[in-house]
């Protein structure tokens, strides 16, 4: 007799369970039955077919077994035998609700996603991740099939060293806090990234498959939208990319939100490379927005927090099969994200501007500079030194309005105004010089050369020694080079000092340049030259200060070039 509409699923159910072994609550006294009794007792009692009965205690036998309920010695055997008492309820509560029509193990509403608050979701998720965890952990091959595929496209936005991240979004809700909470820019593929698929349920299945085609080519097109959403870039206008590495698939339970279950992930990392707008762009919204974050190389070698922010690229580690050393290697070869691409970068080249608008610029081979044959009006040489001070990281210490002050020397004028258009007739004069000035869209500005090939007029610096130190007997002495203020068309640039420590030696005979005339013969000469070109002048400081040289050779003679105080 088969199954008929006088015996329903849940009928069979409650005879199954009067048949059920009992585990007492106390002692360890239990029971066991036979698979083969039950089946007998449902054909018995419900009068159907042997068949229906066998496939029945089967499929229950085959639930308890997974809720790992049943003793696995005794199923062996062909029998069931429970293996405590709370197996035994927990058995007992699932094959209940089975067998009552009017039972639920969770609410008609428990599992809807749409519109319900953050604790419900939370809920969800709580379920599913101790269900999918103990799944995972208690495979017996330790090879548990995932049941949820992403296909996910990260983004590597490298700019001086740092690679930017992105605060994950559910980062309150994660369980394993110590995982990280500052992801790669980026994200996982939905159905709306994907062309060439028009059926629903064809896409849907293919973003639910394991190592799908379709989707993988769809990455790109995920890429684009979570960059756009992140970080506001957008695609040619902003930056293009290419692949950097395609990560091995990398499982673990984990998921968005209550999306949570042992997941296959298919990554691909994208490198990408910035415009000037993009750029631009991109400096500003990180610095507006606290989600956008910056971590070294290093840190991200070392997985630690810093500043109580941590990196999660769990699959880039597992890629690499743990050695962080590789990995590190691997991004410092990367280029930046953007580079300068200065127009004018010869090497051993320099370019020195007066403050005085009646004498020309100089330029040419350091050493072998000769005056440009043009000759520059106050304001075009006001100009010219805004941008080199800027171009040099100089502080301004007031600025004019409607400028904004960029990365990398550009300037933006923000309105349209008469700095503009002399910004525009300054760069269409310097087209094809030494000193050219890049125009971008009638808008930025910079002089685009090598920051410190870009040096100042001498009579900017002063050398100051202590007379009583110059008259010590200690081996070093303590010595200041400074560089006074000066005006540009941007604004004032404040007064700059570093201090050094020189020989003591070395000091009298920089003044012994001060107070005589030696020639570039002059034995005493060279070995200052040398000394001062060996030490001083390699000093990142002094370089920064924008001065040429301190010691000089001028018309056969070497000299000493700022004025010496002391």
């Amino acid at each position: 007799m088969s199954l008929s509409k006088n015996n329903s699923i849940p009928e069979i159910i409650q005879s199954l369970l009067l048949q059920l072994p009992r585990f007492a609550e106390e002692e360890g006294d239990h029971g066991i039955v036979k698979r083969s009794d039950l089946i007998g007792a449902l054909c018995r009692e419900q009068q159907i077919d042997p068949a229906v009965a066998e496939n029945t205690v089967y499929l229950c036998e085959t639930l308890l077994d997974t809720l790992a309920t049943l003793k696995t010695d005794n199923l062996q055997r062909g029998e069931w035998c429970f293996v405590s008492f709370p197996a035994q309820l927990l058995a007992m509560s699932v094959l209940t609700a089975m067998s009552d029509t009017d039972s639920r193990l969770f609410a008609d509403n428990f599992w809807n996603t749409q519109g319900i608050a953050d604790d419900k979701k939370d809920r969800q998720r709580e379920v599913l991740r101790a269900i999918e965890l103990a799944r995972h952990q208690h495979h017996a091959r330790q090879q548990a099939q995932p049941i949820r595929y992403c296909y996910v496209a990260w983004s590597i936005v490298k700019l001086d060293g740092a690679i930017l991240f992105y605060q994950r979004e559910d980062t309150r809700k994660r369980f394993d806090q110590s995982a990280g909470d500052y992801g790669l820019i980026g994200g996982r593929t939905n159905q709306n990234d994907v062309r060439g698929i028009t059926n629903k349920t064809e896409l849907l299945k293919a973003l639910q498959s394991p190592n799908s085609p379709i989707i993988k080519n769809a990455l790109p097109e995920t890429l684009k939208r979570e960059l756009r959403e992140e970080t506001g870039l957008q695609f040619e206008t902003h930056y293009t990319f290419k692949p950097w590495r395609t990560l091995k698939p990398f499982r673990q339970v984990q998921g968005a939100a209550p999306n949570h279950a042992l997941t296959e992930y298919y990554l691909t990392i994208f490198y990408v490379e910035l415009t000037l707008d993009g750029y631009l762009f991109l400096r500003h919204r990180v610095d507006s927005d606290a989600r956008l974050v910056w971590f070294s190389i290093a840190d991200i070698a070392d997985g630690e927090a810093v500043d109580g922010k941590i990196p999660y690229i769990k699959a880039l580690y597992a890629d690499y099969a743990g050695d962080r050393a590789a990995l590190s290697t691997d991004l410092s070869e990367l280029p930046d994200s953007f580079a300068p691409g200065y127009v004018l970068n010869k090497e051993k080249f320099g370019i020195t501007l007066p403050i005085d608008a009646g004498k020309p610029v100089a330029a040419g081979l350091l050493g072998k500079e000769k005056p440009l044959a043009l000759m520059l009006s106050n304001r075009q040489l006001a100009l010219f030194l805004g941008l080199a001070a800027h171009l040099r990281g100089f502080e301004f210490t007031k600025l004019a309005e409607n400028l904004v002050l960029h990365p990398r020397g550009w300037v933006e004028i923000i309105e349209t105004s008469s700095m503009r258009v002399e910004l525009i007739e300054l760069a269409a004069l310097s087209n094809g010089s030494n000193w050219l000035i890049e125009n971008h869209k009638d808008q930025l500005f910079r002089l685009s050369m090598t920051p410190l090939s870009v040096f100042f007029a001498d009579e900017l610096f002063s050398f100051v020694v202590a007379p009583g130190d110059l008259n010590g007997v200690t081996s070093k002495i303590p010595v200041t080079i400074r560089r006074q203020s000066f005006d540009t068309a941007f604004g004032h640039v404040g007064e700059k000092s570093e201090a050094f420590k020189i020989s003591l030696e070395l000091a009298h005979r920089l003044k012994s340049l001060t107070e005589n005339q030696f020639s570039v013969d002059n034995d005493l000469a060279i070995k200052t030259e040398d000394a001062y070109k060996k030490g001083l002048h390699k000093d990142l400081r002094f370089q920064a200060l924008g001065l040429r040289n301190l010691v000089r050779r001028d018309a056969g003679i070497v000299k000493f070039a700022v004025r010496y105080l002391g």
